[in-house]
């Protein structure tokens, strides 16, 4: 049987604890905050105890003794919240801290439970909990990386290692949220320009289509082969939905910013180069906008 302490124990805690305690091979802890409010503060407590987890009065007592300790605090409490975890870590203790936070932020609180004794591992969620709950997929990495993934396998988790210190795996969830939270933007500044003029209905509708299923490596293999011949003729036409925008009142900063990025393709020559025929791999593509769009910074 593990001890697994939670810090924090928001709808990623309570996912992850629903799944370690199905087999009740673990005792499950966890410290949090007191809320101001008595009556929010019970409702807290009944929802932990529900989870089968005892609540601990005590940041120390919940680490102190702990297998493995996992941080789902806000962000921006990753950091000093390892920082003061590490001084009641058992020597071998696993630290992982699930955060969204800076790089610098996952390095720092790594630092600090080494040098503690204990076994750091920065695991980033590649998806909502609200949605997913605990089979969510998580990406880790770290020296403790490995060693989590057996403990959390057992328990239907699915976590996959990337190897590399703390920092890598956040590396990649940002990353990844550049896509995933700049379309999130986009959703946003696209549906309110239609809803002004009465077409959002229209609009979602019309985006819906075979092209939008495929699995994402396909769709950016496909993009990146057009926009090496299109992209000057769409970066035009993003430029004229942004004075679309505009004109319902509609701050178009994310079209503006991205006909820029596709102008910035169409003057590597791409297209010239190639004789105006799609090339066969978007992977070269790639590679060769590395290469010129690099150069010009």
């Amino acid at each position: 049987m593990a001890r697994i302490s939670f810090i924090g124990f928001g709808e990623l805690g309570a996912g992850l604890a629903e799944r370690l305690g199905a087999s009740k091979a673990h005792d499950l802890r966890a410290w949090i905050r007191a809320r101001a409010d008595r009556t929010a503060d019970d409702a807290l407590s009944q929802r932990v105890a529900s989870a089968g987890v005892e609540r601990c009065p005590s940041l120390g007592e919940a680490v102190a003794g702990a297998d493995a300790v996992l941080s789902v605090v806000p962000g921006t409490a990753s950091r000093p919240t390892a920082e003061r975890s590490a001084e009641f870590l058992d020597p071998g203790a696993l630290y992982v801290d699930l955060t969204t936070t800076a790089i610098a932020d996952k390095e720092a609180g790594a630092r600090a439970v080494q040098g503690a004794g204990g076994r750091y591992v920065d695991a980033a969620v590649l998806g909502a909990a609200a949605v997913a709950g605990a089979t969510l997929p998580i990406v880790a990495s770290g020296d403790g990386a490995h060693e989590w993934r057996e403990l959390s396998r057992c328990e239907g988790l699915s976590t996959q290692v990337l190897d590399g210190p703390a920092g890598r795996a956040t590396q990649l969830k940002l990353l990844r949220s550049a896509y995933m939270k700049g379309r999130d933007a986009l959703v946003v500044e696209t549906l309110l320009a239609a809803r002004r003029v009465g077409l959002e209905d229209r609009l979602a509708a019309s985006i819906e289509g075979a092209g939008e299923r495929v699995p994402f490596p396909d769709l950016a293999d496909r993009v990146l082969r057009s926009l090496a011949v299109h992209a000057e003729r769409r970066a035009r036409e993003l430029s004229e939905s942004a004075d679309a925008l505009l004109a319902v009142g509609v701050d178009p900063q994310l079209a503006r910013a991205g006909a820029d990025v596709l102008q910035r393709v169409a003057d590597t020559g791409l297209r010239e180069e190639l004789g105006g025929e799609r090339p066969d791999s978007g992977a070269a593509v790639l590679a060769l906008l590395d290469e010129r769009m690099t150069s010009e910074e």
